[in-house]
């Protein structure tokens, strides 16, 4: 088989990572749909929690200055 240009094999390379890519979405949100809804409802609001604990904390020391 020829050797194929370089363009050609960086394409090919950005094709496989796509399909990569897709395919672990698939499976997290496979994961993500089988999971209790009580289980992902705790994961939310935990997440959630966190995040606002975040935003206080960067606005409080915005304040400081």
């Amino acid at each position: 088989m020829a050797e194929l240009s370089e363009w050609l094999q960086i394409m090919l390379a950005e094709i496989a990572r796509k399909r990569d890519d897709l395919e672990r979405a698939r499976e997290e949100d496979s994961k993500r749909t089988s999971e209790k809804p009580s289980d992902a409802a705790a994961a939310a609001r935990t997440s959630s929690t966190a995040r606002n604990a975040a935003s206080t904390t960067r606005v409080d020391g915005a304040a400081q200055r």
